[in-house]
């Protein structure tokens, strides 16, 4: 089991590493190639930075494991209130209010309709092709909303910057290349390889498929997005980490879920319509509710946001079993 969970480990890094070549070379290319760095940043804050959870979801469903499928779309999007929660925690001047409309109101849209449509016993392909299609127009709302916002244009800007690379034309246009033709077949290998693995750690841990994709995956797909919102947070850029937390989100919950669901039909358990999905929208809408009394989350928050994800852990691993069928 120790060497299981070893490789396990592994396949993680190896996936959330090639995904970040793979989001390297695509900035590269799209600048090489004169695409706008607010495109490109609209694109790369969300959709590219997702690509291990949504091939991870493809996998689970297309190889009948819905449930690895469903569980790491929920998890993932509910881990990332762990996150904001930090970012609470690390800012070090006020959060403003406006940060979190400017962002959160279409990211809380995306989860009340992954929660409407979650609370039915299965999602098959013309829900997947709508939850696609919503993220496309997503990605379309936030290039003209930070066309009419400064801020939020400096931010996706800032986005695509540090995926850039120096050195000559000729040379990154190598560097794009190379990294593309690396990039691609290990994240479809090292994607493949969690997903086995999560299989096998199900078993030797004695855990079923959808606590194993709750936890272990989510929390191991998402560690570049947190690492990403602490580098910005420490730079004094709150508003960008909160803004690349919410697009993740809806790529996440809307992207990974739709593009597995083309793969195959989604169960939804009665575990992830009474428990993981209200709790998923239940922490990601916990840090708006001071903005009804006109003021912004803080670090109390930021607290409470920490401590509901470790006790809907600590529900995972010992209650979750009533509420399975």
């Amino acid at each position: 089991m120790i060497l299981h969970i070893l490789w396990f480990a592994i396949a993680i890094v190896v996936l959330n590493k090639s995904a970040d070549w793979f989001a390297r070379s695509a900035a590269m290319a799209a600048e090489l190639t004169g695409m706008p760095r607010l495109w490109m940043g609209a694109v790369l804050g969300g959709f590219v930075s997702a690509i291990p959870e949504k091939l991870f979801s493809c996998f689970g469903s297309a190889f009948g494991h819905s449930q690895l499928a469903v569980g790491n779309s929920i998890g993932s999007v509910t881990f990332n209130c762990v996150l904001l929660g930090i970012c609470l925690l690390q800012a070090r001047g006020p959060i403003e209010a406006r940060w979190f409309r400017d962002h959160g109101i279409p990211m809380l849209v995306s989860l009340l309709i992954l929660f409407a449509f979650g609370m039915r016993s299965s999602i098959g392909w013309p829900v997947g092709l709508l939850f696609v299609l919503l993220c496309a127009f997503y990605v379309v709302w936030s290039i003209i909303a930070a066309e009419r916002q400064p801020e939020l244009a400096r931010q996706a800007e800032e986005v695509a910057a540090e995926a850039m690379g120096g050195g000559t034309v000729k040379h990154r246009w190598s560097v794009t290349s190379f990294l593309l033709a690396v990039s691609i077949p290990v994240l479809l290998l090292s994607s493949y390889a969690v997903y086995r693995l999560s299989l096998v750690l199900a078993q030797d841990l004695g855990l079923g498929e959808a606590v194993v994709a709750l936890t272990l995956v989510a929390v191991g797909t998402s560690l570049p997005e947190l690492a990403a919102s602490l580098a910005a947070t420490r730079r004094g850029h709150v508003d960008t980490s909160i803004g690349l937390i919410f697009g993740e989100s809806v790529f996440v919950g809307m992207g990974a879920t739709g593009l597995s669901a083309l793969f195959g039909p989604l169960t939804l358990t009665p575990a992830n319509r009474l428990l993981d999905l209200p709790v998923m929208l239940l922490l990601r809408g916990l840090p708006f509710l001071p903005l009804l009394f006109g003021r912004a989350p803080g670090k109390v928050m930021g607290v409470l946001m920490l401590a509901g994800y470790a006790i809907y852990l600590y529900c995972i691993f010992t209650i979750y079993g009533i509420f399975q069928p």
